[in-house]
């Protein structure tokens, strides 16, 4: 979709179905709980176009040395977390429920205005960029991003899906989404019914740890853009480093949180770490499919993250079956905890071992024609 219409539109009629669809999901759900459930897919799938047309956004605008930042800026959806939260538990609490779909949608057109105004796919298309600014991107990208759009015809399926560092990575973000999910639909289920803390207060402190990994966030990519700039390491062995702040110091806080019982500080303490350090992602899963192929950067997400998503629709039953049908005890819990952290460490050890940060040779599109002249050739 990002290829065919341009990133810009994919992202924008499908956020307008997505904020239209759940504006009116209050009504949809006086009718039937299965008409609910249908708008929630419509929304996952609106929203499942947003990532990988962003990442085609940031191959044809960043420069390679500042990419990580530009990476770090689509933790917009961490930002928009840590508003969520707390703003939904106070809406519970003190407002009609139907409130909590509402403002989040009137929110959501707000965006889509500004978003609808100010993007433009490529520098080139934009009507205000300075020459210079202009130049600087395009020069720097010189040799690695191609402007002509890739058809499907020309674009190297098999090679993408049996190429080993990208099959590594895929594992890698599928960990970093199974901690992500873990956090985003478990724990406030955890600081309210097993610790017991009100839900109000749980969902400020739900948020915490968000805007921690924002913060974090943008202080792993600047220090990961310096040193890819100063060529202080290699981008492969930058990229495998950043997985021990991304993956395992999280799924290592993560599993002390399971022993402080309830504690409350200690818990908060240790819930910041664990998604705070996961900010180190910008520098590792999310950027490493920019590495691999820019011309086919926004492909690559779309791919590794239909496969990682996947882990949101393991852990709620997963929270269920352990932890939910007993009455959340927090003994139950720390399994939960354990089998995240090993998920995480283990998709880190893959990467570590066959992830890579040097472009793929598939990255260069060849046309058909492109293909005739190199037999003639």
């Amino acid at each position: 979709m990002a290829v065919r219409w341009g990133p810009k539109k994919a992202i924008l009629w499908t956020s307008v179905v997505a904020a239209l669809v759940s504006l009116i999901s209050p009504i949809l759900a006086q009718l039937h709980w299965v008409v609910l459930l249908l708008t929630r897919v419509i929304v996952g799938l609106a929203g499942g176009v947003t990532f990988p047309a962003c990442h085609s956004l940031v191959a044809q605008w960043s420069p390679p040395d500042e990419k990580s930042r530009f990476v770090w800026s689509l933790l917009g959806g961490t930002f928009g977390t840590i508003l969520t939260y707390p703003m939904v538990a106070m809406i519970a609490e003190n407002l009609k429920w139907e409130n909590g779909w509402y403002i989040p949608s009137l929110l959501m057109l707000v965006w889509i205005l500004f978003w609808a105004v100010l993007t433009y796919d490529s520098p080139g298309e934009h009507p205000g960029i300075s020459n210079k600014e202009k130049e600087y991107i395009l020069e720097s990208q010189a040799g690695t991003v191609r402007k002509t759009k890739p058809s499907l015809r020309d674009t190297p399926l098999k090679a993408i899906l049996t190429s080993v560092p990208f099959l590594s990575l895929t594992c890698c973000h599928f960990g970093n989404l199974f901690i992500l999910f873990f956090y985003q639909n478990s724990m406030m289920l955890y600081l309210t019914k097993a610790l017991g803390f009100e839900l109000t207060k749980g969902g400020i402190a739900a948020s915490l740890p968000w805007a921690n990994r924002l913060l974090l966030g943008f202080v792993f990519s600047w220090g990961g853009d310096v040193l890819k700039r100063k060529e202080i390491v290699t981008l492969t062995i930058l990229r495998k480093g950043a997985t021990v702040f991304s993956h395992l110091v999280p799924a290592v806080f993560l599993i002390l949180v399971g022993y402080v019982g309830c504690r409350f500080v200690l818990a908060n303490v240790f819930l910041v770490f664990a998604l705070g350090f996961n900010g180190a992602a910008a520098i590792s899963n999310l950027s490493n499919n920019q590495d691999l192929s820019p011309n086919f950067a926004g492909l690559l997400y779309g791919l590794m993250n239909t496969i990682g998503s996947m882990s949101g629709m393991i852990i709620s039953p997963l929270v269920e079956e352990i932890a939910g049908k007993y009455g959340n005890p927090i003994e139950k819990w720390q399994i939960l905890f354990w089998i995240g952290a090993g998920v995480c460490t283990v998709c880190m050890v893959i990467f570590v071992l066959g992830g890579s940060g040097n472009i793929q040779s598939w990255n260069e599109i060849r046309s058909e024609d492109d293909a005739e002249q190199a037999r003639r050739d």
